[in-house]
């Protein structure tokens, strides 16, 4: 396990929320935060939007009540990617390393503090291991888009895994990002946990990487990484919607391949021992991609895989 000698401070990570959609799911997202905002080092709220916006008053409300939480605001509405160039600047400029860990938290989803608070140890140190990428699993609900969630807040939610069922909780790199392409598993990135390089990494490499479809993989494929691994249970709380873009590999997917071929190259170069499984990946992708231009293959949907139940 990686240690923290900086003034005996337990190792954790640094908590980055990028705002979404706002409102009323955003007051929820650091309702959350509130609760769990102990077992965090830093606690970023990077909001898109104008500074007189009703969310940025949210995240300054939320600030006065929680000092510990740092406020920044890109004054007008970004896209995904333009956003997470913009926290990692302002993170690179307020003393973080590329070592630092991120607790990459998005869409108005939650934290899961129970989640966290069963994997800390003792002294609050998370379990973390330089080298690893964290995926995962997710605690689901359910949302529609013009419909704010209003279930049972004590109800079991179903554990989702990005991982083969019935397999090992930790894959190298290469094996794990073929298991994604060959049956593509459904996939976030909130609640996600890697190092500060690995997002750096991915804003600064060429071809400039324009949407967030793929970013999981992209993200676990920086050169500094050598296995992905996922928690004992959940520590985020996921708002996903069945019928949405993410419950298939379409189109946008397919765009981001070729920023994901790159980085899987660059991952090569540093990592040899991955060409086995990284050329079947490729292959098998080329393959699909030229069927379905033909019309002869659909492109594989996403396959959700849930590992059983979890309390809130």
């Amino acid at each position: 396990m990686t240690t923290n000698n900086q003034l005996n401070e337990p190792l954790q990570p640094i908590l980055v929320m990028m705002s979404y959609r706002g409102g009323e799911r955003l007051q929820r997202c650091l309702d959350s935060i509130a609760i769990a905002e102990h077992h965090f080092k830093r606690i970023v709220l990077s909001i898109t939007a104008a500074e007189d916006s009703d969310d940025m008053r949210m995240a300054t409300d939320f600030q006065q009540q929680h000092p510990k939480a740092e406020v920044i605001c890109t004054k007008v509405e970004l896209p995904t990617m333009a956003h997470q160039a913009f926290w990692i600047d302002y993170l690179e400029r307020t003393g973080a390393t590329e070592n630092d860990w991120i607790y990459w938290l998005a869409y108005d989803d939650q934290v899961r503090t129970r989640g966290i608070g069963n994997l800390v140890d003792e002294n609050g140190n998370w379990p973390l291991t330089r080298g690893t990428a964290y995926f995962g699993p997710w605690a689901m609900r359910h949302e529609q888009a013009d419909q704010i969630w209003s279930g049972n807040p004590a109800a079991a939610l179903e554990s989702w895994t990005s991982f083969p069922l019935g397999g090992p909780l930790k894959l190298a790199v290469a094996e794990w990002v073929e298991f994604q392409l060959r049956q593509p598993t459904y996939m976030q990135m909130s609640g996600s946990v890697a190092a500060l390089a690995n997002h750096q990494q991915l804003i600064h490499s060429f071809p400039k990487k324009t949407g967030p479809m793929r970013i999981e993989m992209a993200t676990a494929a920086s050169p500094n990484n050598y296995k992905v691994e996922e928690f004992p249970e959940p520590i985020s709380i996921i708002y996903g919607r069945p019928n949405s873009d993410r419950s298939s590999y379409g189109k946008a997917a397919r765009k981001q391949d070729i920023h994901l071929f790159a980085a899987l190259s660059r991952y090569l170069a540093y990592h040899p021992s991955a060409l086995v499984p990284l050329t079947r990946t490729v292959a098998h992708v080329t393959i699909g991609h030229l069927r379905a231009l033909s019309r002869r293959q659909s492109v594989s949907p996403e396959k959700w895989e849930v590992r059983g139940t979890v309390d809130p």
